[in-house]
């Protein structure tokens, strides 16, 4: 580690009867902070005021997200978290203390704009956090760079390292309408499979229970019938099975009475908000999953509803701060970490059976780098959704960007290429009663107004033609979250992770690095061209044309709705896979390798059951492959994993490139 531009000495600290707080040294003229969690509208940092509350809705670039997290770095090579379970006040170099202010001359106002417009704070700054109460204090952990990226990195180890999803959870998710009765499922599920829509993960949203608001977590027979049946044909057809849930137990459920002593002081759409910091009631809670739902054949759940409404919302999953639960926690606390501990308990199950999951959640904390749950919400602005997908990485976070609805063709399509980029594809198409082929705007789809037949068709080719490039990249991106557990490295990220050099990108929310060496930049919204930074310390070939690009230069790119563009590190190797339906446990990817320049840098591809844990355990192999004009390319395998080939390179593919 690189030396801190302070000392920690001069982190300061103090405690009243009201606040906790902290003062982080940040004398950096000139450099930028980032971090703080799923900000859906502020990239940079510096000068804002953060409140990091766990919140379902957007309050401005405050910070409040469904993944606040209280940890943020410095373009200046650190990182700094404050271990807090409350709802911290941040300002981030924005305020100025008597004893470090120098006086300097003021310009005197003569407008509105120029009173009120933000300005630097004076003399040595600050990130000063204000946290409530002053019971305990708090711990603050420094990560030392050179840069951000190893700052990011460090971070992510010390949370226990990245998940690692199943093999089949780097596919597609699509959840259908949370209506739907057992006959409608498997009418959507069989027409993915005849359309020839790869599909991985299929989700059932409330329907499948007998009470949905608050949860019985028990299977509703009237609208699924013999459900067992059914999943099991859904399985033999290549399908994950996911849940949709939330933990507010309702009477009717078989776990109401077990977690009634185990629970808080006021309910929740008239269900028992489950204590998780309790560990006998977090095990009641996962013994019926793993035995009811679990064991049936269920490969993952949507956490649900686990976030908080902002005061200006009386939507009831608001349980108040003073709620009091037997386990200790105090409601604020609790509702800073109900989703974290949430997953904890849905892992457990899924950990001690030796079977990964991938798994979506509402809202999560900090140190959540280990938790194979993707985030998502219900904003659906595209910047915000862009947005989210880079800011995510500073803070080991998984953001979903998930599709719903469109009010153009144009639009549906940029939007399911923007998806088919992060680290969670879904369709989530919960509100609307036919799939979203059929119509995708969604007052017209619930109206039965459903587009012509041959229309439906094209939907549905363009769709799967999307769906495909993201399987064609799925070996790629395994072994991108092998990376991310073993280094810290989220592979989905920030440009500044791997160029924090250039000052250029200090800016660029709409651009990330898709693993190593492919810088993607999805067409916003219904556009068919946008400008891309390509950043400087490498040449950049644009994928679809090979035409080669200097780093530090712009560029306009132009496609079709649906395009993303994408641009290749210069002397690189890109293994591309023959796509695939689904991902069985016996799948094994035909494998082109395409040279993109003369000479090439190596590329490891990992290969495990795919499926087990086994591989933490060293059951992995390692696939390098090289490429030289002379010998040409090559691949050599090594490590302890015995079972089934994963990989068969079938040919190697010198790209020719253009000025």
């Amino acid at each position: 580690p690189s030396p801190l531009p302070f000392k920690l000495s001069d982190i300061r600290g103090s405690i009243t009867s009201a606040r906790t707080v902290i003062g982080i040294p940040c004398n950096e003229p000139g450099e930028e902070i980032y971090g703080f969690g799923l900000d859906p509208q502020a990239y940079q940092q510096k000068g804002l005021r953060k409140y990091l509350a766990v919140c379902a809705a957007v309050m401005g670039k405050t910070g409040a997200s469904h993944g606040p997290v209280p940890f943020y770095l410095s373009t200046k090579g650190y990182g700094v978290y404050v271990d807090t379970a409350r709802i911290p006040v941040v300002h981030t170099a924005r305020l100025t203390t008597k004893a470090a202010s120098s006086e300097q001359a003021q310009k005197i106002a003569t407008s509105m704009e120029e009173l009120y417009a933000p300005r630097p704070a004076q003399g040595r700054t600050e990130v000063i956090f204000e946290i409530p109460g002053n019971s305990c204090g708090v711990d603050v952990y420094v990560f030392a760079g050179p840069t951000i990226r190893e700052s990011v990195q460090r971070y992510n180890l010390f949370s226990g390292g990245g998940a690692v999803p199943p093999l089949w959870g780097l596919g597609m998710k699509y959840r259908t309408y949370t209506k739907a009765d057992k006959a409608t499922a498997m009418n959507v599920a069989k027409a993915m499979r005849r359309m020839k829509i790869p599909c991985d993960m299929f989700g059932l949203e409330p329907g499948w229970q007998t009470h949905a608001y608050s949860c019985s977590l028990a299977w509703s027979d009237k609208r699924f019938p013999d459900h067992q049946a059914m999943l099991d044909e859904l399985i033999a057809d290549g399908y994950h099975i996911n849940l949709w849930e939330h933990a507010y137990i309702n009477p009717a459920s078989p776990l109401y009475k077990p977690l009634l002593p185990h629970s808080g002081d006021f309910l929740v759409w008239g269900g028992l908000v489950v204590d998780f910091a309790d560990p006998k009631a977090s095990r009641i809670f996962a013994d019926y999953h793993a035995n009811e739902l679990v064991k049936a054949g269920i490969s993952g759940f949507k956490a649900d509803e686990c976030d908080n409404q902002p005061l200006t919302d009386c939507t009831p999953f608001n349980f108040p701060t003073s709620t009091i639960f037997p386990s200790g926690i105090d409601g604020e606390q609790m509702l800073q970490l109900y989703g974290t501990y949430y997953q904890r308990s849905i892992y457990s199950v899924f950990k001690e059976r030796n079977q990964r999951t991938w798994s979506d959640v509402r809202a999560t904390s900090a140190l959540a780098a280990p938790l194979p749950f993707n985030l998502y919400s219900d904003a659906y602005s595209f910047d915000e959704y862009l947005r989210q997908l880079v800011n995510a990485s500073f803070t080991g976070l998984l953001w979903s960007p998930e599709v719903r609805d469109a009010g153009s063709y144009e639009e549906l399509m940029n939007r399911i290429a923007l998806a088919s980029f992060a680290p969670q594809m879904c369709l989530n198409i919960w509100y609307m009663q036919h799939p979203v082929w059929e119509q995708f705007n969604r007052k017209k789809n619930n109206a039965n107004e459903l587009l012509p037949e041959k229309e439906q068709q094209r939907i549905a080719n363009r769709i799967a033609q999307i769906v495909n490039q993201r399987y064609s990249l799925i070996p790629y991106l395994y072994a991108g979250f092998q990376r991310y557990h073993t280094e810290g490295l989220p592979p989905v990220r920030s440009l500044l992770l791997d160029f924090p050099a250039d000052k250029n990108l200090r800016n660029v929310d709409n651009e990330f690095m898709f693993g190593d060496n492919l810088l993607a930049a999805p067409l916003p919204g219904k556009s068919s061209a946008r400008e891309v930074y390509l950043p400087e310390g490498c040449r950049w070939i644009e994928m679809k044309s090979g035409r080669i690009y200097a780093g530090g230069s712009k560029c306009t790119f132009k496609g079709a709705p649906g395009d993303v563009p994408l641009f290749v590190r210069e002397n690189t190797l890109i293994p591309f896979a023959k796509p695939v339906q689904y991902i069985g446990k016996d799948t094994c990817f035909e494998i082109t390798v395409k040279i993109y320049g003369d000479t090439p840098e190596n590329f490891t591809l990992t290969e495990d059951d795919g499926v087990s844990f086994d591989f933490e355990r060293g059951a992995l192999n390692t696939l390098t492959l090289s490429w030289t004009e002379d010998k040409k390319g090559s691949v050599v395998k090594a490590g302890a994993y015995k079972g089934a080939s994963r990989y068969n390179i079938t040919g190697w593919e010198k790209v020719p490139l253009t000025q």
